[in-house]
């Protein structure tokens, strides 16, 4: 199904609720009354045919198609995924932390499976965190200096920041997803039996939406924003060249 305009919000979620994530991170409040997708992204100063491709894309994958983007701006992905990253770092982590933590009141202190589940979510966290600064610090900004040097049709393609490709920066795009899938196993294969199974399931639940959201995090990173950001490279060397 393809979300439309004319859909009412409040339908849009019930057809698929990982969908309130993506609302969220356009800074949109619930309490959508009758009002369609386009009457409540009015409201809200959101652009209606942007809220509708990352909605489209994030709902259904065959509609990801990264040249749609092209009549964006680049600043409002980067808004987006800066938005997802508040929400990762600010409270997706530390909730699951939180639960992971409960574990040590439920099991034996000698209990090492819980301890060492502790320390393989810290380090992934830590981690986490270091590939989201590191995108914040100079990913980010370098596209943005990128994407002004094309406005203004400058010919020097050199930037401010250390690199001058988004394929180096790529190269350095972590697999934190396949440390989530490893805490899953583990998590699934070695933890004692809880206390409170409500409690566990929900840590497991919690982890495969974390999962997920992820993966379709790094789907528009990797092939939205990045064939975005290389062809505006070409673009600045096309302009060089052309002196």
């Amino acid at each position: 199904m393809q979300i439309t305009e004319d859909m009412k919000m409040v339908d849009v979620v019930q057809h698929d609720i990982q969908l309130l994530a993506v609302i969220q991170r356009f800074e949109i409040p619930l309490g959508f009354k009758e009002r369609s997708v386009a009457e409540v992204c009015e409201a809200n100063d959101v652009n209606t045919a942007f809220f509708l491709q990352i909605a489209n894309s994030f709902h259904d994958k065959s509609f990801l198609n990264w040249e749609k983007f092209k009549a964006f701006p680049v600043e409002w992905i980067i808004t987006y995924l800066r938005n997802a990253h508040r929400c990762y770092l600010d409270y997706r982590i530390p909730q699951i932390e939180k639960q992971i933590e409960s574990f040590e009141k439920q099991v034996d202190k000698d209990e090492q499976n819980v301890k060492l589940l502790l320390g393989f979510f810290r380090k992934y966290i830590k981690e986490f965190n270091t590939h989201i600064e590191q995108e914040e610090a100079n990913v980010f900004p370098y596209i943005l200096e990128l994407n002004e040097l094309v406005k203004t049709k400058s010919q020097n393609g050199k930037t401010k920041g250390k690199k001058t490709s988004i394929k180096e920066y790529h190269e350095e795009h972590n697999s934190i997803e396949e440390s989530l899938f490893d805490l899953k196993n583990i998590l699934l294969k070695y933890l004692p039996p809880p206390v409170n199974n409500c409690l566990y399931n929900n840590l497991i639940f919690d982890i495969f939406r974390l999962e997920r959201d992820l993966l379709d995090h790094a789907e528009i990173e990797e092939n939205v924003l990045y064939p975005l950001v290389n062809e505006m490279e070409q673009t600045i060397m096309s302009n060089s060249k052309g002196e």
